[in-house]
């Protein structure tokens, strides 16, 4: 009995020091054989979430994002006029946000200061635009008037941007 628990220990301690690079494999008479070879697959973990892209179904810009937001509108398709509440304020920025998909034109015109400009979009694709628009007189009333070809769906925010870019 002592000889067989001599040789049940002699062979745990064999494959006790056997674990760090092989695998144990316990037979009649203790031995080890070396653990199978694999290539490593090691692959970094994606701790950066991916930002979701522009979407029509989204507004473009939040007050979260810097912007006095006076007005948005999410998944329009064809014309459309928004009132700038508080009117045209002289020197102030108007930060112009939109999104914009399908095959066909937007422009986007802010009536009572005489400025437009267009965007050209593009059928499955969302298109991000930002214009920033110093406002070159006061005005008590304002509006913003876009007008879409029939294949174009848009979404929008206008907003006064109290810390606009330099002017250069």
């Amino acid at each position: 009995m002592a000889r067989t628990s001599r040789s049940i220990r002699l062979a745990l301690s064999m494959c006790a020091a056997a674990l760090a690079t092989t695998s144990c494999v316990s037979g009649h008479h203790g031995t080890a054989s070396p653990a199978p070879v694999h290539p490593a697959h090691l692959t970094a973990p994606d701790t950066a979430p991916t930002p979701p892209g522009p979407s029509v179904h989204q507004v473009p810009l939040t007050s979260s994002d810097g912007i006095k937001v006076l007005a948005s509108g999410t998944a329009v398709k064809g014309d459309a006029t928004y009132p700038i509440p508080g009117g045209i304020k002289a020197g102030r920025t108007l930060a112009i946000a939109i999104n914009c998909e399908g095959p066909g034109r937007l422009t986007a015109q802010v009536q009572s200061a005489d400025v437009s400009f267009r965007l050209q979009c593009e059928k499955d694709k969302v298109l991000p635009a930002l214009n920033e628009i110093q406002m070159p007189r006061t005005q008590s009333t304002g509006s913003l008037h876009f007008t879409a070809d029939p294949g174009v769906t848009w979404s929008f925010t206008i907003g006064w941007d109290p810390y606009p870019p330099e002017r250069r």
